[in-house]
């Protein structure tokens, strides 16, 4: 079978902010050429790395997220560089960039140069604030724009600090973002001809992962504040987040028609169980979790706690899907890795990487397709991998290869 993008070139010149939109373009089935500088990725330096010492080939990250493309070593600041990456433009469909703006500008990638050059070439820009607007140009790390995009301000207890997530979730957001955007633009070219530049801001990307907390204001004009495990419903406080015997769910007291039928299921589950819950015997048809007291709301959550406090992540789950309960686990690693759905998906693969000896179980296909290829297309590229296979694709030898190595270019 065929990949979806089966004929699609990628340049990706990208960091660590671009490099899962370059792999879920692999996965789709597109010639993906990384980019990276002499000696290697940034990326490739970030733990963690396995057998825990640092080594640039063996970065958990760059395993995971390059893998299915090719790689080749360029330095397109120098002007033999910028040559060589307009030649490689000529035969690309799309370029995803990451640079800061003096870099940008010192390698002429920036987007009139390169669409005056190669009028169908889409370009997708992925930074901290955007190629244009107020902030465009500063820096900013996955900290600073997961503060100023909203999603700290929410994240953590109320009379703590704001809290990021341990990943940097910006990141992977964003370039999730980018692929959609260049999709989009690759098919708009069928139609026009033309490339367009998909300029991927990661602080706007980051205001969507704080869901409704944006328009609160508009609603009621208040700010939802941090307030950890619990949300705030009028001037209550109702759990979202409980302890389970080994870990944590996340259930909600929220009536409404798609609410009430799992609060009578869990009630009965208690019931079933021997706990003791006088507060759960109620006309449900009744209950609205806005109108609550707090005094209410804690009679509710009492034996919900003990009821949740004696069993596993697990038996919850499973109860739960039998009986149409809209409670989910809060799963680590542990449970993702161990996951049953994900398992019947083939959500994980392992990898074989005869390159540096070893076989790596990754993230697999994200989504399934009728007809298309959607596995992963091997293993990331080792440093300059494919120097000679796609230099040579463009005309350069391996004796010109070889002076512009010595020369770092290549």
């Amino acid at each position: 079978m065929q990949g979806l993008l089966d004929g699609v070139r990628v340049l990706d010149l990208s960091d660590e902010r671009g490099i899962l939109c370059g792999r879920i373009l692999s996965d789709l089935g597109a010639d993906v050429v990384r980019v990276e500088p002499p000696g290697g990725s940034p990326v490739r330096r970030r733990g963690a790395h396995l057998g825990g010492s640092p080594d640039p080939e063996r970065s958990v990250e760059w395993l995971a997220y390059a893998a299915g493309s090719r790689g080749i070593t360029l330095d397109p600041t120098r002007p033999r560089g910028r040559e060589i990456l307009d030649r490689l433009c000529e035969r690309a469909d799309l370029l995803v960039e990451t640079l800061d703006p003096s870099a940008l500008a010192a390698a002429r990638l920036d987007w009139p140069t390169l669409s005056a050059r190669h009028p169908r070439l889409v370009v997708c820009s992925i930074t901290p604030f955007g190629r244009s607007g107020p902030f465009a140009g500063l820096r900013g790390s996955d900290l600073t724009v997961t503060a100023m995009g909203g999603n700290m301000a929410l994240t953590g207890d109320e009379d703590r600090a704001p809290l990021r997530c341990t990943m940097p979730s910006s990141h992977w957001h964003g370039a999730a973002e980018a692929a959609t955007g260049s999709l989009v633009a690759l098919f708009a070219r069928e139609t026009t001809g033309r490339g367009q530049h998909v300029d991927v801001s990661l602080q706007a990307c980051v205001v969507g992962t704080i869901m409704t907390g944006a328009s609160q204001w508009w609603l009621d004009r208040r700010d939802r504040p941090r307030s950890g495990a619990l949300y705030v419903v009028g001037a209550t406080r109702q759990r979202e987040v409980w302890p389970c015997r080994d870990g944590f769910v996340s259930y909600g007291l929220r009536g409404g028609p798609a609410r009430v039928p799992g609060l009578v299921a869990i009630a009965g589950w208690m019931a079933e169980s021997g706990v003791e819950a006088p507060a759960w015997r109620r006309d449900w048809k009744a209950y609205n979790h806005v109108d609550l007291s707090q005094d209410e709301v804690d009679e509710l959550a009492e034996p919900l706690q003990r009821f949740f406090a004696a069993r596993t992540m697990r038996e919850l789950f499973d109860g739960a899907v039998a009986r149409g309960i809209m409670l989910a686990p809060v799963n680590d690693s542990r449970e993702i890795s161990a996951s049953e759905q994900l398992a019947a998906r083939d959500f994980f693969a392992d990898v074989a990487d005869p390159g540096r000896g070893i076989s790596v179980r990754i993230p697999a296909r994200f989504a399934r397709a009728t007809d298309a290829d959607m596995d992963v297309r091997g293993p990331a590229p080792r440093i300059g991998e494919h120097n000679a296979q796609v230099y040579g694709e463009i005309g350069v030898g391996a004796d010109e290869l070889a002076a512009l190595a010595r020369e770092g270019v290549a």
